[in-house]
């Protein structure tokens, strides 16, 4: 069966070597943290730099036939507007060379510089259909900034204009709720990340911006960041406890359809029968994707795991490359 794994990452120098100095030179930051485990010499950065060799004999020992390439968090989301512009467009450039050298094997997910809203539309349609990319990344907050605050909507209209799948992509809580979680060092992939990406995609949805972009569609990763497991109370809460006038806008649909319309997830770390046959029953098995997460996560690991969950083959099918082939227009093997 063929295998398509949609969230997998790489980084360039220009971005990685910078990350490094300020993890070595600052005082602790838990993205900067995070990017300090790609030290030199670590099979990590070997693994995130490499878009060749390395990386295709380790997708063809493990049976993964294509990956879903983006730019490993936080992207270019911790530099200056004007550096971190300058560093999507290279990114993007690097990794669709790649792509070009091997479309069977690789497709990709463009990185664009929030702190600049215009430029960023512009990177996204230059992305989308001059460079051929299946799909956008954002590593959630910017500074502290969502994208459903209005400053941000040019980007999330470039997005539907283009029919780019956005996806959410996890980093430390930002600086507003960061404190309760760094105490215990729960900032990271244990809870915080999760805890800050389905709050990022909750304020899209009671924001009202898939009212205003209804063809917008949203991935979440690592098994939807649990969202899908609320959709009753979201419900329930959105309709129970009304705003103050003018606090927030009215929408159309519950909070429960829009994430059943306008979201997909994927398996990203979450290769767990239980979870992937809930999300089956919760938002429909043509809504999940199979990831790996690499290099943070093992692929051999990862795909027997997904092999191993009982479900049909047509469901499997589903999650291994026919949703992925649809939401990303992934090309269909020959």
């Amino acid at each position: 069966m063929r295998r398509i794994a949609t969230e997998e990452a790489f980084v360039i120098p220009e971005v990685l070597g910078p990350m490094l100095d300020r993890a070595a030179s600052e005082a602790y930051d838990p993205d900067l943290f995070f990017w300090s485990k790609a030290a030199d010499g670590s099979p990590l950065q070997r693994r995130l730099l490499d878009l060749g060799d390395e990386r295709l004999q380790i997708m063809d020992e493990t049976g993964v036939d294509v990956q879903l390439i983006s730019l490993a968090s936080t992207g270019v989301q911790m530099f200056g507007a004007d550096e971190g512009t300058a560093l999507a467009t290279l990114a993007n450039d690097v990794l669709a060379d790649a792509i070009a050298k091997h479309p069977t094997r690789y497709a990709g997910l463009a990185s664009f510089a929030p702190q600049d809203p215009a430029r960023a539309a512009k990177e996204i349609e230059r992305a989308m259909t001059r460079l051929g990319y299946n799909g956008v990344i954002v590593n959630s907050h910017t500074n502290g900034d969502y994208l459903d605050q209005p400053e941000y909507w040019p980007i999330l209209e470039a997005c539907e204009a283009t029919g780019a799948p956005l996806y959410i992509h996890p980093r430390a809580p930002s600086p507003q709720m960061i404190a309760p979680y760094s105490a215990y060092t729960l900032e990271h992939a244990i809870f915080g990340f999760q805890a800050e990406t389905a709050l990022h995609a909750l304020r899209l949805i009671v924001g009202g911006l898939f009212d205003r972009f209804p063809k917008l569609t949203v991935v979440l990763g690592h098994g939807g960041e649990g969202l899908h497991y609320w959709l009753p109370r979201l419900d329930g809460m959105h309709a129970n406890f009304k705003a103050p006038e003018g606090k927030r806008p009215q929408l159309q649909m519950a909070p429960s359809d829009y994430i059943r319309r306008n979201f997909a997830i994927t398996t990203s770390g979450m290769n767990w029968a239980p979870a992937v046959r809930f999300a089956i029953d919760a938002v429909g098995v043509e809504k999940i994707m199979f990831a790996i997460d690499y290099p943070f996560v093992d692929s051999a690991k990862s795909v027997a795991e997904m092999d191993a969950i009982e479900i049909s083959a047509a469901e499997k099918a589903a999650i291994y490359h026919r949703n992925a082939e649809r939401i990303f227009r992934i090309a269909p093997a020959n």
